[in-house]
């Protein structure tokens, strides 16, 4: 019995959520099915018992109808034997005759409804007794039988069957109540039973259901709660969770898969940060240990990663190349820089010398000058000679002015290079754009590169004009060199012709004299070259310190870019 009432919470457990339906309600169904039946029943035996009393009404009825008919017969014949009209008479004998068309039908009707034939037979005899009787006591009205001869017939004959018909129908009645009222009792008992069977069926229902309610609800509840919970998790976050519900209904596949899920994301976001420290540790070589993972909806994210992983890579490997270049650059750089220093203390070295020979020079004319005074004749060849080496010395002040010129444009240089330092970082600011997407490893190599390219390529381009300005003065003074030497070449012919005048020669003191003060300013233009090529040789030294600098800032930009797994 309790397991008709209950319901197992394993079996509907197992079941999936339509088949738990379908379980739970087959049994209400079963319930109600056989609290159908017995109300069908009940229904029948009530209908059986109110078609019984129907018929005993009906039965009642036609005996009611009968005794009228009785009764009004009596009356009629009793009305006709006491009427002193003859039409009166001859009216209440019509309608004692009309009574017994009547008695037939009412018979007809009975034996249709009454099924105690013996009962039954005797009513039909007792009334065809009564009609046989009557049709004679109306044939004794129309014969002329007197009132005596009529009322004793009445009363004797008549009336006693007419009495019996009444006891015939008092025994039928008698008995029709008494099967009604077993049909009753019967009825009413059944429909108790019945009333108290229905009245334990819907108890059991309502037992059932209650228990059902509990174990349905404990069958769905239960993997509800853990699969919001599990999914409460991992809106917060947590993707290490556990669902113990393992039943093979829907909800059971429904954890199982939303377990799986959590599994499937906790692998995702593990390789996701796997790859992201690989990122930050400098190792571009790949972007995931496990692209299985990203099927479907998580192959846009492996996407990115791949995207970001080869962006970073191609600018490192860029970088890189850009640095090796620099560094190379760098280098030659400062061997260009060196060999320039070295050209130029070279050429402080040969002024040095120029300025002596142009001293000895100086010294040999002052001589000259003491023994010109006897030369008269050979005086104005001297001072022929002397204003050709005039003219060539002039040619050696324009020299040495274009000099001038061109140590200005050095010094312009100097500032344009001090401008160009100024403006590095303007110059690496992809280098620096791109260190920046590389993060916490990329902010010294984003300062580093912003230096070094700008020191580069500034300092390039400033070393390539202190070149071209430099070899513009190495010409100048090439062209100064040659103006020397044909001043060199005119003075030793006249040194030739005063050999040859001597004694003339001394009276062109004056002209000596003169040539003597045009040698001092040669010395000091001399002296202005020097000057310029010691500022060259300066530039010079600091070019070639800072091709040093930039060549070691590069090979730590190379060292740094090194550290990169591309």
């Amino acid at each position: 019995m309790k397991g008709f009432l209950t319901i197992s919470s394993e079996r509907i457990k197992e079941l999936k959520v339509e088949d738990k339906f379908k379980a739970v309600f087959k049994k209400i169904l079963r319930f109600f099915a056989v609290a159908v039946i017995v109300l069908i029943f009940t229904i029948a035996i009530s209908l059986t018992a109110i078609s019984a009393m129907q018929k005993n009404y009906e039965i009642g009825n036609v005996q009611g109808e009968i005794r009228i008919d009785i009764q009004a017969l009596s009356k009629a014949f009793l009305w006709a034997m006491a009427a002193p009209d003859p039409a009166i008479k001859e009216e209440q004998l019509g309608k004692a005759m009309d009574k017994f068309g009547e008695f037939d039908a009412n018979l007809k009707t009975f034996s249709g409804l009454y099924s105690n034939q013996a009962n039954l037979n005797k009513v039909s005899t007792d009334l065809k007794t009564v009609q046989a009787n009557g049709e004679k006591l109306g044939e004794m009205f129309n014969s002329g039988s007197s009132n005596e001869e009529v009322f004793y017939f009445f009363n004797d004959t008549l009336y006693p069957s007419i009495d019996a018909v009444v006891k015939d129908l008092k025994a039928v009645s008698t008995e029709t109540g008494a099967s009604a009222a077993s049909v009753y009792k019967t009825s009413m008992l059944v429909v108790v039973i019945m009333i108290i069977v229905s009245a334990l069926i819907v108890v059991a229902i309502l037992i059932f259901i209650v228990n059902a309610r509990r174990v349905f609800s404990n069958a769905i509840l239960e993997p509800v709660n853990e699969i919001s919970e599990a999914a409460g998790s991992m809106a917060k976050g947590r993707m290490k969770i556990s669902i113990a519900y393992d039943a093979k209904d829907e909800l059971g596949q429904l954890a199982k898969d939303l377990d799986h899920s959590t599994t499937v994301i906790e692998n995702v976001v593990s390789d996701i940060s796997t790859s992201l420290d690989r990122v930050a540790s400098g190792d571009f070589s790949k972007s995931t240990d496990h692209p299985e993972l990203y099927v479907e909806d998580f192959a846009p994210i492996k996407e990115s990663v791949d995207r970001i992983v080869s962006q970073l890579s191609g600018t490192i490997r860029d970088v890189k190349t850009a640095s090796s270049k620099v560094a190379q650059d760098a280098s030659n750089l400062a061997h260009g820089a060196q060999d320039l220093a070295e050209g130029a203390t070279d050429q402080a070295a040969a002024i040095e010398e120029l300025t002596a020979s142009v001293e000895s020079v100086n010294n040999q004319t002052k001589d000259m000058a003491a023994s010109a005074e006897k030369g008269v004749d050979l005086a104005k060849q001297v001072r022929r000679e002397a204003e050709v080496s005039a003219e060539r010395m002039q040619e050696v002040t324009s020299a040495m002015e274009r000099i001038t010129d061109a140590s200005h444009q050095i010094e312009q240089v100097t500032n344009a290079i001090e401008g160009i330092a100024k403006q590095t970082q303007l110059l690496a600011l992809n280098a620096s754009i791109e260190a920046a997407r590389a993060g916490e490893m990329g902010k010294g190599f984003a300062v580093v590169a912003d230096e070094i390219s700008s020191l580069a390529n500034e300092s390039s381009e400033a070393v390539k004009n202190t070149h071209e300005l430099i070899a513009g003065t190495i010409q100048e003074i090439e062209n100064g060199n040659r103006v020397v030497e044909m001043t060199t070449e005119a003075l030793g012919r006249v040194q030739d012709s005063v050999n040859s005048i001597a004694e003339i020669v001394q009276e062109s003191g004056e002209l000596a004299r003169s040539q003597a003060q045009n040698m001092d300013e040669i010395s000091k233009g001399i002296e202005q070259i020097a000057v310029v090529v010691q500022n060259n040789t300066a530039t010079a030294q600091e070019s070639s310190a800072v091709s040093t600098e930039l060549s070691t800032q590069s090979e730590e930009l190379n060292t740094l870019v090194s550290q990169f797994v591309v």
